[in-house]
């Protein structure tokens, strides 16, 4: 069975003749199971780079500072590539993970309570985007992509404008009412991503591709959930610390 997507990144797979490796192909609880997997090697390396902090701080930055890099370039083959997926979605993970710890560690610090604030709203905002995706309130189709490639470009081109902004006009000075304002819309775009998300893990299952292509929908899904839960966690804590 020859494998059917809409997904330019899974078209380009079949032009290159993907080959299944054991005849079996993508199913939801293998997808399900690979999201879980990723979740638990963030979770591996917050708590692993919070221990050796406390162990060796010295050491510790330096390894920060390295992921802060490497994690990038995995992260970017490992969404390039789903054949890489595998490995380098385990890597980014570990990596992800210290830099989440560290954040959430600093956030908490200054505003109790908005680590677990910041997860909870993360898992609602997966829930109800989750229902509006299955019960087909909200489709991704031509025009979703449309709004989503613009809208994404704006939030680009409007980041980069903030920060000459930023340096030059502002010289530094931090506008608080403005940073709001980026967040609030950084969480609306992961919000868009995490719909195309299901929609790549719903072509990849119910378009018949080989299992070894769940890694890479289970990557592209928990990739952008560590984006909206960082997006959210300045927001938490923002409000927290207006409250004291």
């Amino acid at each position: 069975m020859r494998f059917r997507s809409n997904n330019p990144v899974y078209r380009n797979l079949l032009n290159q003749d993907y080959a299944y490796t054991d005849g079996q192909v993508a199913t939801y609880r293998g997808v399900a199971s690979k999201t879980m997997y990723f979740i638990a090697m963030i979770l591996v390396g917050a708590f692993g780079g919070l221990m050796l902090a406390m162990a060796n701080p010295n050491l510790f930055g330096v390894l920060l500072t390295i992921s802060i890099f490497t994690t990038f370039i995995f992260s970017l083959i490992a969404l390039i590539s789903p054949r890489a997926s595998k490995v380098f979605g385990t890597l980014y993970c570990l990596g992800e993970g210290m830099l989440v710890g560290v954040v959430s560690l600093a956030f908490e610090a200054a505003a109790p309570g908005s680590v677990m604030i910041a997860i909870l709203s993360t898992i609602v905002v997966l829930t109800i985007v989750a229902t509006l995706f299955l019960t087909n309130i909200v489709k991704v189709n031509g025009r979703f992509m449309r709004f989503l490639t613009i809208f994404a470009l704006s939030m680009m081109i409007s980041m980069i404008l903030i920060w000459i902004l930023n340096l030059t006009v502002y010289q530094g000075t931090a506008n608080m009412g403005l940073n709001f304002l980026i967040s609030a819309l950084m969480v609306f775009l992961a919000t868009l991503y995490l719909m195309f998300d299901l929609e790549n893990i719903r072509q990849v299952v119910e378009g018949g591709a080989p299992k070894a292509l769940e890694w890479y929908a289970s990557f592209g899904l928990v990739f952008t959930i560590i984006w909206l839960y960082l997006e959210i966690l300045p927001i938490i804590a923002r409000v927290l610390a207006s409250r004291d």
